[in-house]
């Protein structure tokens, strides 16, 4: 049976005020669907419970935001009701000014480049210093595929003078600066409704990896990706403080192996797919754009003047000065 946030509430209320749960049961949330071959989300969570459950700890993964949008599956972090979250990378950052660094367009070189920025101990330390008001506490990137790039219904983008007159989809406050700084105009649009506002005309594109296509069923509706490389796509692995802090020793070793199983099994994935993916959205009709390195610095010029929009100055430093100390 599905479980759902009604549920999950309902069985918190028959538990009362027990100071710890009756049994090691683990509740992870997935906001895309349980699909091995184009959702790299669900094959970190499904590796972490596989690892979990071979250690005597029963885990159930609840898939397509069953627990609820963003906002309600980070109150039931808080709460200690949802375990580990697969959590909008907005989420975070509303939350941790430091983790806005991953928001920043072309501030990571490579995807070696973001994972040594995500795996430095300063930065892991200040998101968790950030995140411990929320509830939340930062256990991974997990990586979709490639790295985002702009996906256009009906005209090819090669420079960004050709976005004019065009109005492109955008997630939040920072995707919508970027969009415009770009020269195109921002709606904002949630995810569920992308597929008609590209059919009416209210968007006519989005910013995404290639994957995001793929995985959601665009292919009919997009015609061109422009492979910008903006940022590496990801989502952001949280886990419920209330519930580590109720784990014993052996079983904070085990989700800290499962963890790490996690990650190499979501590695892997990414490094293969990306391999693929760009081929693959040819096969489904959408025609990739590569840019030359002089074009693509016209985008880049654009994407690095959007910053003093997008954070404050403080936080702006600050992650240019980690994205120097980890680029090599």
């Amino acid at each position: 049976m599905a479980i759902s946030r009604r549920s999950v509430l309902a069985a918190a209320a028959v538990l009362g005020g027990c100071e710890t749960p009756p049994r090691a049961e683990i509740l992870a949330a997935l906001a895309g669907a349980k699909n091995a071959e184009l959702n790299g989300i669900w094959i970190w969570l499904s590796t972490f419970a596989a690892t979990l459950q071979a250690g005597g700890m029963s885990v159930e993964v609840s898939a397509n935001s069953a627990l609820g949008g963003r906002s309600e599956r980070t109150e039931l972090s808080a709460l200690g009701l949802l375990h580990v979250n697969d959590a909008n990378i907005q989420e975070v950052s509303a939350f941790s000014s430091t983790y806005v660094a991953l928001e920043l367009p072309f501030l990571i070189d490579s995807f070696d480049h973001f994972q040594r920025f995500v795996d430095a101990p300063d930065f892991r330390s200040a998101v968790n210093r950030e995140l411990s008001r929320s509830g939340m506490v930062f256990a991974d990137a997990a990586l979709l595929g490639g790295a985002s790039g702009l996906f256009t219904v009906g005209r090819a983008v090669r420079t960004p003078d050709d976005l004019r007159g065009m109005r492109l989809r955008g997630s939040d406050a920072r995707s919508l600066v970027l969009i415009e700084a770009f020269g195109a105009s921002s709606v904002q649009v949630a995810w569920e409704e992308v597929p008609q506002a590209l059919q009416t005309g209210i968007a006519s594109g989005y910013l995404n990896p290639p994957i995001a296509a793929l995985l959601f069923g665009h292919g009919s509706q997009l015609d061109y990706f422009v492979d910008l490389r903006t940022s590496i796509a990801h989502r952001a692995i949280v886990m419920s403080r209330r519930w580590l802090d109720r784990l014993n020793a052996d079983q904070l070793a085990l989700v800290e192996r499962g963890t790490q199983a996690a990650r190499i099994a979501n590695r892997a994935w990414a490094e293969e797919r990306r391999r693929r993916e760009l081929s693959a959205l040819t096969e489904v009709g959408i025609e990739v754009i590569s840019l030359s390195a002089e074009a693509r610095r016209a985008f880049v010029a654009r994407g690095l003047g959007s910053y003093q929009r997008m954070a404050a100055s403080d936080v702006i430093l600050g992650a240019v000065a980690a994205a120097q100390r980890t680029r090599q």
